[in-house]
């Protein structure tokens, strides 16, 4: 079997099904998702289903599915979301190991590196608007058609699966 093939697949398709299923179940858990309603319509004004929600029933939806909504919904929104939470929890990781001690803490306080870091994350998430181009810098791949496949399959199979699990559990006794 093809190397690269095997990569996507642990490296991008398992990933993206767990974060997918946790989202989708969460989405089910919270009333955002029924199972007669299709994924991509989930964030949709129920009253007016050519609309996206509002600002302010964003704000009702829990953190991370609100960020998905912001990032487009959907498998963009998706991947886009999971590209940010990585790229931000790279950086907090990179920040902790070269951390040398209390100052490190302390220099964080200061003006400039608050708006350094406000610049930051406004650059990450553009980085994540265009996770495409962002994760072969990741990861070394051969053909990104792969890479893409396996990801949305494992999109694709996340969601259903999560779908399939709410159903099953609403039909056991209580």
């Amino acid at each position: 079997m093809n190397m690269d093939l095997i990569k996507a697949i642990f490296y991008a398709g398992l990933p993206v099904q767990i974060f997918t299923f946790l989202m989708v179940y969460y989405a089910y858990h919270k009333g955002y998702l029924t199972s007669d309603v299709k994924i991509q319509d989930a964030f949709k004004d129920k009253k007016n289903p050519d609309k996206k929600l509002s600002k302010i029933n964003k704000k009702n939806l829990l953190f991370l599915h609100s960020k998905w909504v912001t990032f487009g919904g959907g498998f963009y929104g998706l991947l886009s979301l999971l590209t940010f939470i990585y790229i931000e929890l790279e950086q907090t990781v990179q920040f902790l190991i070269h951390a040398t001690g209390l100052q490190s803490f302390i220099n964080l306080l200061t003006f400039d590196a608050i708006l350094s870091m406000i610049i930051e994350s406004f650059i990450n998430m553009i980085k994540s608007l265009l996770w495409f181009s962002y994760w072969p810098n990741v990861f070394e791949m051969k053909s990104i058609t792969i890479w893409f496949i396996a990801t949305y399959i494992g999109y694709r199979l996340g969601a259903n699966l999560a779908q399939r699990y709410i159903l099953y559990i609403e039909k056991q006794p209580k």
